[in-house]
């Protein structure tokens, strides 16, 4: 998939204005974020690492000027098995588990694997996985927090959640006292954020590189 496509495919997959989907990944490729090269025939395929670092991006800021401090922030968090939450129905994945689920480490490393899913597994295969065992994703930006969650249903009735949690630092302690982390601008709480996308968003998006990709193939 080229670039325009991918960022159509974005646009109405998430449900963003083109042309804003545009700058986000003008301002990530010139940064280095996003795959980039020529132009026409010649230009790069999109992987599913630009989809995990677009998907960062929209989740992790309010517009494009945020996006490129933002994505490299969020996308180096890793899996972090000791957070938890302290209410009733909060379950933080196993490390055993988040194993047999994914691969990777890093937030941007396991969206990747995630959106991949349709091109290494098949539509069919991968289908049945995220209708069963599909994550959605929410990110909350004050809190350098980033959870991909499962729903634990009791016959209709949520009754709880498994949770991929990814949390990254918001302060460091430092000989001075508590400072924000170097390298990134703090971020403002006065009106603090959750954004999420749900996982048929994630797996729309692996249909829409892996179709694309077999296009090529069959073409070639």
């Amino acid at each position: 998939m080229k670039a325009a496509a991918f960022n159509e495919a974005v646009a109405n997959i998430f449900t963003q204005p083109l042309k804003t989907v545009t700058v986000y990944a003008r301002f990530l490729k010139e940064a280095g974020l996003m795959t980039t090269g020529g132009r026409g025939r010649s230009a790069p395929e999109m992987t599913p690492l630009d989809g995990a670092r677009m998907i960062i991006a929209l989740l992790t800021t309010d517009g494009p000027s945020q996006c490129v401090e933002r994505v490299k922030r969020f996308s180096a968090i890793p899996f972090s098995p000791e957070f938890k939450k302290n209410y009733r129905g909060y379950e933080t994945i196993t490390p055993q588990r988040f194993a047999e689920l994914f691969r990777g480490q890093t937030l941007e490393e396991v969206l990747a694997h995630i959106i991949s899913l349709p091109g290494t597994m098949g539509l069919e295969a991968a289908s049945g996985r995220f209708l069963n065992e599909g994550f959605h994703l929410r990110i909350y930006d004050f809190d350098v927090l980033a959870e991909l969650f499962r729903w634990e249903m009791h016959g209709q009735e949520i009754v709880g959640e498994l949770v991929v949690p990814f949390k990254g630092k918001v302060m460091c302690n430092t000989d001075s006292g508590f400072k924000h982390i170097d390298g990134f601008e703090p971020i403002l709480g006065g009106i603090r954020t959750k954004r999420s996308c749900v996982s048929g968003q994630i797996f729309q998006l692996g249909v829409a590189l892996a179709c694309d990709e077999q296009k090529v193939q069959k073409h070639d």
